[in-house]
Formats: C-alpha cells, structure tokens, sequence
C-alpha cells in the first residue's frame, strides 16, 4: 500500500479512483545493475527497430525483427531473449500508473514520432499523457505487463506511443499495469556449451531443464545483472551435449526428454528423462544370439541345420532296428541338428544391456520422472 505520493519499493500502487487527477509512477525496486541493464535492452530494441526500417531485417538479428508487424510485440520480444519465458505468470490484477519510459519496451508499428510535424506533435502528446482522458476510456487503451524481477515493461495495447513519449522526452507514460512473476535467479543457470565444432549458450533451470538461448548477446548481460550465473562450462555430471541434442528430435511425450508436461507449448529438455534412459538401457539382461544388435545369423546355418534333420529322420525310418548303434547315432545326430537350428533363438546365454538389443525398448511410463514430479499448474516457488 502507498500514501499520497509514496510508494513502497517495487510494488504497484493502488487502484486508483476514476476522478484521480494524477497517477503514481511504479517503483521499479530492482538494484542499479539491472536496472541499467534492463534499460540497455529497452535501448537496444528501438535501435533494432529504427534501423530494420532502412536495412534488411535477416541481417540485424534475425527473429528479433519479425516482419508481421515490422518491429516484433514487445512480450513475444521478451519471450525471445529471456529463458523459460513460459514461466511468466500474472500476479496482480492491473491498476492504473505511470511506468518509467526507459523501462518499457516500445514497438512502433502503425505510427512514428518522426511522421508528425511539430503542431502534430503537441496535439499528440496532449491526447496519449492525459490521465483522465485514460482512467475515462475517453482514448485507446494502454495495457502494460511490467515483469517486475526485471523491471521491464511489455505493452500490450498502447504499444506505439511508447517511442513517442521517449523522443518527446516524457519520464513516463500512463497505462494500466498488471504485475508479473518470473523465476529466481538462483534457479537458472547459463552454460556455454562446446562439443567439437558445435557451440552454443544453454539455460538450464532447476538443474534440470535446458532450454537453448538464441540471443546470448541480449541474454547474457540481463541475466547476469538479475543474479543468475553465467558462462559456466557445461558439467560432466549432466549427460553429454550430443545426447541433449538428440533429444530436441523426439517428439514430446511422457518418457521423451523433450518437453515439460505442465507446459506443452515450451521446448525444453528435461535432464533427469535423459539420466532415467540411459540407466533403464544400461540396465543388463539375459538374451538369445538373435536378440543383439547388428547380429546377422547365417542362412547357411539353417540349412545346415535342416540337412542334418532330414537325414537323421530318413536314417531312423530306413535303418533295420537291429542296427542299434547306427540309430543311436542317427538319433544323436537329429539332436544336434536341431539344437544347432534353435539356439540362436530360444536359448538366452548372453548377458548384454539394453541397448545392445535390436528391439528398441522404451523406457517404462511408471519410472519417468515427468510423471513423479508432475503438477497440475507449476508455481514459481
């Protein structure tokens, strides 16, 4: 809560009553790094935005300029730079404030400042920073997600004014404001990853699920001022990057590493279904010839096998009975023959593991971790 002109740090103010004649600004309550570091990204972004209008997207940075609207919506823009955006969840109901301009990322798509002449300019700027015309719906809408851990704010209508109040020079702008939760620091780590000639920038959260970072040079210097560790090498106690690599070919399900249950749309990898796979292959058990892999038995086997049968049955039907050792060893020799045609398939006298096997097993649903640790909606704490 908050008195006439004071706010407590880092929390919306109250709703405020229609007839209200100012607003309060939110305080932002983020340290000095991140706030400048948040406000780099913000920069960083009108400057991608401004110079995609004279230059060919594809060579500035890619998927950061999509070319729907032009500059890309400012939420999808911050699902692309921070890791495991899925985890962004609203936690207060929106009120009436001021945000800071510098912390608010813009996207002029419909309009620019730079298309008004000056007497355009200031009939502007009477109309989009009049607070009753605003709390009286009397002009278009400003609904702003401020992702408070990283005092960045994302509008989603109202999206083109904010270039606007940054070049008229206005500290900030009013909207409606709804509070938004992200992960700890303390649960997200970033690892860059080199295996031959393949390198990359990974996020792993809670030791366990990675998501790839397309943006590194976006993510790095934020993430680091917010307080997650950065630029560690990747462990030898995670599986080997070749295997998470794979993974992102599966297709998402219970026993697949790729994929998070309790987010369907989010492509992470899930460390512990890897570990869970690889000891359920490791896993050893008694098999026939037949059952290994890249074991090809001979077709000469069999008709070796079969010869001796056939001439072991035509020996006991033709031989008189009183040629006894001649039918013991006739006898003998069907035996043979046909242990010869049948061990490589019924008899299991070779230990191998699982993934020594040309049947591809699965691992079992009951000892997927996704199941044991599922939930019905994920909290962030």
């Amino acid at each position: 809560m908050c008195v006439e002109g004071v706010l407590v740090t880092g929390s919306l103010p109250p709703e405020q009553a229609r007839s209200a004649s100012s607003l309060d600004t939110i305080d932002l309550g983020i340290s000095e790094a991140l706030n400048r570091a948040a406000q780099a990204v913000v920069r960083s972004k009108y400057i991608l935005d401004t110079a995609a209008t004279q230059f060919r997207p594809a060579i500035l940075e890619r998927d950061l300029y999509d070319g729907g609207y032009g500059p890309t919506n400012p939420l999808c823009f911050l699902q692309r730079i921070i890791p495991f955006a899925y985890t962004l969840e609203r936690s207060h109901d929106k009120v009436f404030a001021r945000v800071p301009t510098e912390n608010t990322i813009g996207c002029s798509w419909r309009w620019r400042r730079s298309s008004l002449d000056d007497a355009e300019r200031e009939k502007c700027r009477e109309k989009v920073d009049n607070e009753e015309d605003l709390l009286s719906g009397r002009i278009d809408d400003a609904s702003y997600i401020w992702v408070k851990p990283l005092g960045l704010i994302a509008p989603h209508e109202g999206k083109n004014r904010v270039d606007f109040f940054r070049g008229e020079g206005i500290d900030s702008i009013p909207a409606k404001v709804s509070e938004w939760g992200y992960v700890e620091p303390s649960r997200i780590t970033l690892y860059s990853v080199k295996d031959h000639a393949f390198e990359a920038t990974w996020a792993v959260l809670d030791d366990r699920w990675v998501e790839l970072v397309p943006h590194p040079g976006w993510t790095l210097p934020l993430m680091a001022a917010y307080g997650a560790k950065t630029e560690k090498p990747w462990p030898a106690t995670f599986p080997a990057p070749s295997d998470v690599l794979l993974a992102l070919f599966d297709t998402p399900r219970g026993n697949s590493p790729l994929g998070d249950p309790d987010h369907k749309n989010a492509t992470v990898i899930d460390l512990d279904t890897i570990k869970a796979i690889d000891d359920f292959q490791s896993e050893r058990m008694r098999v026939t010839v037949h059952d290994l892999k890249d074991v090809k038995i001979d077709h000469r086997l069999w008709q070796c096998a079969l010869a001796g049968v056939l001439v072991a049955l035509a020996l006991l039907a033709l031989l008189p009975e009183r040629w006894s050792d001649a039918r013991v060893l006739s006898g003998v020799l069907l035996g043979a023959a046909g242990c010869v045609g049948m061990v490589p398939y019924l008899f299991r006298c070779i230990t191998v593991s699982r993934r020594g096997l040309s049947r591809v097993e699965f691992l079992p649903i009951d000892r997927c971790p996704k199941k044991a640790g599922r939930k019905f909606r994920r909290e962030l704490g």
